[in-house]
C-alpha cells in the first residue's frame, strides 16, 4: 500500500465496516491497541441514563468464551495494561502490551464486541462499585461544578445528563436493558480500531481481519442527531461546600470537535489563561493580584464545545470585579486582535505539545481515535499544526466576536459553606448514605469470582531484544556533573537538574521555605521582570518548573543555547522583589487551603507524619499557613544562596543534540554558575510503629481510608523482593487490575478504587507501606475489616504463577524508562544518584528471575503487619 509521505496513518476499512488505523512508532517495543465505539452517554434514551458507562464496566466481566477474571488475568500474564473510558460522545477500550504480545488484544476485543454476557450476579457487585465511583466524583468539587454547568447549559441536549447517570437511574437498570443497548451500538460499522506502536501496518490489518472480519455489521444502523437551541441567556450555578477557598468558572459555548477548530481553541487558551505569559495571568495574578490562579481550556465535545475560564479569587467579594475585567479583556481582543508576540507564543506552545504527544503511544492512539470519530479525518492529528498562521488573528477575533458575548456567558461558583448550613449539609449526606444502604442491601452477589480459564491457553512469548540507551558523562569545572544522551526521535530536548537541597533541608520553624524560594525564582531576574521572563520562556515553546532540589526544562532543539542562558538567569540572578514575594505568598496560602480541602491529597502528609515522626522526611513540602506568613525576604535570599548550587548537583540532558558540542556549550553557558557545598543531613533511624488509629474530621461524601507503615530504602537488600510482591499485591508498575487488592474490589464492590505501594517514598531513606481506598461511610467498617485481613494474610502465600507473571511484568516494564526523552533523563539521574552501573538495566530481568518465593514472603512479612501500621480515616468520622 502506497502512502503519501505526509500521511502518518495507515487505514483500512474491513468489509463489515470496521475502520482500522495504524501508526507505527518503533521507539520502544510497546503497542497501544484501542477500540473506539461511536456511542456515548448522549445516545442513551430516557430510561437508559448511565447505561453506556455501566456497560463499559461490565465488558470486562465475562463473555461466552471468557470468564469474569480472564481479561484481567490475560493482561497481567502478558505484562500488559487494560482500561476503558466513557464520554458523552464515545466509549473506548484499550490494551497496552509489549510488542511481542500485541496480537492477543484483538481476539479479546472482538469477543467483547459480540459475546458479553452481563450476568446479573456480576452486575450486582459492579453496580456497587459504580455507585462508589459516583460518590467519589461528587467529592471533586471543581469537576462537579463543570458537570453541573454542562447540565445547566445544555438543557435541551443529551449533554444535559451526567455520563455516569444518577443513582436512581443506576438502581433501575436491568440486564435486558444493557444487552439491548450493547447489541444496538457495539457493531463493527460503529467502531474504529486504533493501533500505535512497534507494529507493521500489514500485520495489524491481517490480525484485524482474522479477529473481527466474521462479525456481522448492522447495515440499518443510524446515529440520532441531537439539537441544542442557542439563546441569549446567561446561567449561573453556585455550589456551597465545606471548603476554605472559593473558585469560579466562566463558560462559553463554541462549535464542537467536529468543526476541526482544536488548534484555534488551543491558541485561544494560551492567549487568555494558560501559562504565566497569558493575558489574564499577567492582569489578574501579576499586575492587580486579585487572583492567585487562572486557566483557560476547552472540552472537546463533538456537538458543542464548552470553553472555560477558571480562576481562584483572593477574596470572594472580588469575584464580580474579576469577571468584569475578564470581559473587558475579551472586548479588547475583539476590537484590537492578538499581538504578533501572542500568536508566536501560542503557536510555539502548541508545537511543543504536539511533539511531546509523538513520544506516547497511548496518548497518541487516544487523540487519533477521538479526532477520527469526531471528524472522519484519520490524519487530523498530523495536520494539527497546518493552520495558516496569517489567519490566526482574524479567526480568533471572529471566534470571540461570535461566541464570547457577555449575554451568553455562563458562570459557576464554589463558595465556602456558611456555618448555619453545615448541619443541613450533613443531614443531606446522611440521608443519601441511608438511601444507598437501603437500596444496595437488596443488590447482593452470592457467587464467588469466576476463575480464569482461557488465560491458561495463552502462551508467553520471548521479548524482543532492546538495547538500553547509555548516556555520556562529563563534569564541569564548577563541580556540576552532566549526563547527556543524543536522541533524534523528535526535535526537542529535555533537561533535568537535580540538586541536593530538597524540602527536608527546611528549618523546622520555616517549613515550606524551599518551595517558596523556588516559586519566587521564576518571578523575575536582573535581566528580566516576571512578564519578560515568562515571555522569553513561553514564546519559544519552552517550559520551566522549579521545585526544591529540581529544575526541569523542555525546549525545541534549536533553542538549546538560549534555554541554557535562561536557566543560568534563574539559577544565579533571581531578584526576590517584595511585590513578587507577596504575590507568591498569597498563591501558596491558597494552594495550602486547596491541599487541606482534598483528603486524597493530604492523606499522604498525614501518613508521613506517622512514619517519619522525628525524621526530616516528615516536613511539609509547602509548609503551613503560619510558617509561610512568617518567612521574610532575607530568608528566601539566604536559601537561594545556600541551596542553588552546582556542587554535588547533576544535570541530565536528552534529545536532539545534533550540531552541538555539549561540553563546550555547557561550559560557555553554565560555567559562571558557582555555589557552596551543602552539608549532608545526618538522618536519624525511624522510630518503630505500634498500631494506632487517626480520625481526621472533614465533611465529605466519602471516607479516605489508609493504612501506613514502614518499609525499606532503595538500596536495601529486600527492595527488589518487595518490588516483586508489590506487583502482586497492589498492581505495581503496571497498575494491574489483576492485583490482590483489585480482586477484593471485584469480589465485594466495596470501593471503586483501591491501591497503594509497599515502597512509597523509598530512596536513600526507608519508604512507606501505603494502602489507600475511598469508601462510603456506610461501608467503612466492612472495607476496613476486609483490607486489614488482606494485609495480614498477604505474606502467607505466593503462587508460582503469580510470581512468574510479576517477574515478567517488571522485566517487560524496563523499556518504559526509555520511552520518552524525559524518561531517559530521569533514568540517567536515577543511575547517578544511587551510583549504579551503566549496564544496570541489562541485568535487571535476570536479577528478578533469581529471587525465590521464600525470599519474597520473608521480606513481605516484615512490612505487611497491621500491628505495625497506622489506620487513617478522613471524612465524617
Amino acid at each position: 500500500m502506497t502512502v503519501p509521505e505526509k500521511q502518518k496513518i495507515y487505514k483500512k476499512v474491513l468489509a463489515n465496516g470496521l475502520t482500522v488505523l495504524v501508526r507505527p512508532n518503533h521507539i520502544i517495543p510497546k503497542v497501544s491497541i484501542q477500540l473506539w465505539y461511536n456511542v456515548g452517554s448522549k445516545d442513551e434514551k430516557s430510561n437508559e441514563k448511565g447505561i453506556a458507562h455501566l456497560i463499559e464496566h461490565m465488558i470486562f466481566k465475562g463473555t461466552k468464551n471468557l470468564t469474569e477474571s480472564d481479561i484481567n488475568m490475560i493482561t497481567h500474564k502478558l505484562s500488559g495494561y487494560c482500561n476503558a473510558f466513557t464520554s458523552y460522545d464515545y466509549t473506548g477500550y484499550l490494551f497496552d502490551f509489549p510488542s511481542h504480545h500485541w496480537q492477543e488484544a484483538m481476539p479479546i476485543m472482538a469477543d467483547c464486541m459480540q459475546n458479553c454476557t452481563f450476568k446479573e450476579e456480576f452486575l450486582a457487585s459492579e453496580m456497587k462499585a459504580v455507585i462508589q465511583e459516583l460518590k467519589m466524583y461528587k467529592d471533586n468539587y471543581t469537576s462537579s461544578l463543570v458537570e453541573e454547568m454542562i447540565s445547566t447549559i445544555f438543557v435541551d441536549h443529551p449533554y444535559h445528563y451526567p455520563i455516569i447517570g444518577f443513582k436512581q437511574d443506576l438502581w433501575s437498570l436491568k440486564r435486558e436493558a444493557l444487552i439491548n443497548f450493547y447489541k444496538k451500538h457495539y457493531i463493527p460499522n460503529n467502531a474504529t480500531l486504533v493501533v500505535v506502536g512497534d507494529v507493521e501496518p500489514q500485520d495489524v490489518f491481517a490480525q484485524a481481519e482474522k479477529s473481527f472480519g466474521s462479525i456481522k455489521p448492522d447495515q440499518n444502523y443510524k446515529k440520532d442527531k441531537y439539537y441544542y437551541n442557542p439563546d441569549i441567556i446567561s446561567k449561573t450555578v453556585t455550589m456551597y461546600r465545606d471548603v476554605q477557598q472559593p473558585a469560579v468558572i466562566l463558560s462559553y459555548v463554541l462549535p464542537g470537535a467536529a468543526s476541526k477548530n482544536d488548534y484555534l481553541y488551543d491558541v485561544l487558551s494560551w492567549v487568555l489563561g494558560l501559562g504565566k505569559g497569558s493575558r489574564l495571568h499577567q492582569l489578574l495574578v501579576d499586575e492587580l493580584q486579585l487572583a492567585t490562579d487562572v486557566e483557560a481550556f476547552s472540552y472537546d465535545l463533538f456537538d458543542y464545545a464548552p470553553f472555560f475560564i477558571y480562576f481562584q479569587p483572593k477574596k470572594a467579594e472580588e469575584i464580580e470585579t474579576i469577571i468584569k475585567l475578564i470581559e473587558k479583556e475579551i472586548s479588547y481582543l475583539i476590537e484590537n486582535g492578538l499581538t504578533s508576540e501572542e500568536i508566536l507564543r501560542a503557536s510555539k506552545q502548541a508545537e511543543a505539545q504536539y511533539l511531546a504527544l509523538l513520544e506516547d503511544n497511548q496518548k497518541q492512539a487516544y487523540v487519533i481515535g477521538q479526532s477520527f470519530i469526531a471528524t472522519g479525518d484519520e490524519n487530523f492529528l498530523f495536520n494539527y499544526l497546518d493552520f495558516p498562521q496569517e489567519k490566526i488573528n482574524v479567526s480568533i477575533k471572529n471566534l470571540l466576536k461570535n461566541y464570547f458575548k457577555s449575554s451568553v456567558m455562563h458562570k459557576g461558583v464554589i463558595l465556602p459553606l456558611a456555618e448555619q448550613d453545615k448541619e443541613y449539609w450533613q443531614q443531606l449526606q446522611e440521608q443519601s448514605d441511608a438511601l444507598d444502604a437501603k437500596i444496595l442491601s437488596n443488590v447482593k452477589r452470592v457467587a464467588p469470582v469466576e476463575k480464569g480459564q482461557h488465560v491458561h491457553t495463552i502462551e508467553i512469548l520471548k521479548p524482543k531484544n532492546f538495547v538500553f540507551p547509555r548516556g555520556q558523562k562529563i563534569e564541569l569545572p564548577n563541580g556540576l556533573k552532566v549526563c547527556f544522551y543524543q536522541n533524534t526521535n523528535i526535535p526537542k530536548i529535555e533537561l533535568i537538574l537535580s540538586m541536593p537541597g530538597k524540602h527536608y533541608y527546611d528549618p523546622d520553624l520555616m517549613q515550606g521555605l524551599n518551595s517558596f524560594m523556588c516559586a519566587v525564582m521564576l518571578e523575575g531576574t536582573k535581566n528580566y521582570n516576571a512578564a519578560e521572563l515568562a515571555q522569553a520562556i513561553e514564546s519559544r515553546g519552552m517550559s520551566m518548573s522549579v521545585t526544591p532540589g529540581r529544575v526541569s526544562m523542555s525546549m525545541l532543539s534549536r533553542d538549546f543555547e538560549i534555554g541554557l542562558e535562561l536557566l543560568l538567569e534563574v539559577l544565579t540572578r533571581a531578584t526576590f522583589n517584595e511585590k513578587s514575594i507577596e504575590k507568591v505568598r498569597s498563591q501558596i496560602i491558597v494552594e495550602l487551603k486547596n491541599y487541606w480541602d482534598d483528603p486524597s491529597a493530604f492523606v499522604g502528609q498525614l501518613s508521613r507524619d506517622q512514619v517519619y515522626k522525628n525524621h526530616p522526611y516528615r516536613k511539609k513540602t509547602f509548609g503551613d499557613i503560619p510558617t509561610i506568613e512568617s518567612i521574610q525576604k532575607k530568608d528566601l535570599v539566604e536559601a537561594y544562596q545556600k541551596f542553588i548550587t552546582p556542587r554535588n548537583s547533576v544535570l541530565s540532558i536528552v534529545g536532539d543534540l545534533n550540531g552541538y558540542d555539549v561540553k563546550k556549550v555547557l561550559e560557555k553557558k553554565l560555567g559562571a554558575w558557582h555555589g557552596p557545598e551543602i552539608k549532608p543531613i545526618a538522618f536519624p533511624p525511624l522510630e518503630p510503629i505500634n498500631h494506632y488509629e487517626i480520625n481526621y474530621k472533614i465533611n465529605r461524601d466519602q471516607v479516605v481510608l489508609a493504612f501506613v507503615g514502614q518499609s525499606v530504602s532503595r538500596l536495601d537488600k529486600d527492595f527488589d523482593k518487595l518490588l516483586l510482591f508489590d506487583q502482586i499485591f497492589s498492581g505495581g508498575v503496571l497498575g494491574s487490575m489483576s492485583s490482590r487488592l483489585f480482586a477484593l474490589r471485584e469480589e465485594s464492590g466495596l470501593f471503586y478504587t483501591v491501591g497503594g505501594s509497599l515502597l512509597s517514598n523509598a530512596d536513600e531513606q526507608p519508604g512507606m507501606v501505603f494502602v489507600k481506598t475511598i469508601v462510603s461511610l456506610d461501608r467503612l467498617k466492612e472495607a476496613e475489616t476486609a483490607l486489614k485481613k488482606a494485609i495480614n494474610e498477604a505474606s502467607t502465600y505466593l503462587d508460582e504463577h503469580e510470581l512468574q507473571e510479576a517477574k515478567n511484568a517488571l522485566a517487560n516494564s524496563l523499556v518504559d524508562n526509555f520511552a520518552t526523552n524525559r524518561n531517559i533523563a530521569s533514568t540517567m539521574l536515577f543511575l547517578e544518584r544511587y551510583g549504579l552501573p551503566d549496564d544496570f538495566f541489562d541485568n535487571r530481568a535476570q536479577e528478578y528471575a533469581e529471587i525465590s518465593a521464600q525470599e519474597i514472603l520473608a521480606a513481605a512479612k516484615k512490612v505487611l503487619d497491621i500491628n505495625k501500621m497506622v489506620t487513617i480515616r478522613i471524612g465524617r468520622v
